[in-house]
């Protein structure tokens, strides 16, 4: 008898785990279901993580001798309407310290940006951390999400967000986070 309520209990389980959300999308209220069709799968140069991109999106590769980059945004939407990421594997240590908060700080005055919020957790399993500033480019208000996740002790992702115009902020975003979170690591 025992055995109907632990299929039952199974079948709850797994389909609640598939409605979950991350901390991420959590953070940024991403509580309206963002879809895409059409991705295509873009693999860094040194083959390091792949990320699906909508296939209409401008998608550019870069590397050097520390780095490997996909830099993609939907160029058939206006500055003001589109979103730009740019996904960066360091070949360099990093810890989420006290120092490297201050230093973030120290970047985004630099910069005339004001952060909204920052914090440490957890994003593909990782120890990770992410940051939200508000400021202004040219004409324009101008959001950055920075998030960074130490993928191993000689590595880690530096995942940046923009977005430009106060139109849509918050949906631009948690639609950037689906992306995202469809990155795979291949290391």
């Amino acid at each position: 008898m025992k055995s109907p309520y632990f299929l039952l209990l199974s079948l709850v389980i797994t389909v609640c785990s598939c409605n979950t959300t991350s901390d991420l999308q959590t953070e940024f209220n991403c509580n309206h279901k963002t879809s895409y069709s059409n991705l295509k799968k873009h693999a860094d140069v040194r083959g390091l993580f792949n990320m699906k991109i909508p296939k209409h999106w401008k998608t550019k590769l870069y590397y050097d001798n520390t780095q490997s980059s996909i830099y993609t945004a939907d160029t058939t939407k206006s500055l003001t309407k589109s979103t730009l990421i740019d996904v960066t594997i360091i070949h360099n240590p990093i810890n989420f310290d006290v120092d490297f908060q201050k230093k973030m700080e120290k970047q985004s005055k630099a910069e005339q940006l004001h952060i909204l919020k920052s914090r440490s957790f957890s994003f593909f399993k990782r120890v990770s951390y992410f940051n939200l500033a508000k400021g202004k480019r040219g004409k324009y208000t101008y959001h950055i999400l920075n998030l960074f996740i130490k993928t191993n002790s000689d590595n880690f992702i530096h995942i940046k967000t923009e977005v430009y115009g106060d139109s849509l902020v918050d949906k631009r975003f948690c639609e950037a986070i689906k992306l995202i979170e469809l990155i795979e690591l291949n290391q």
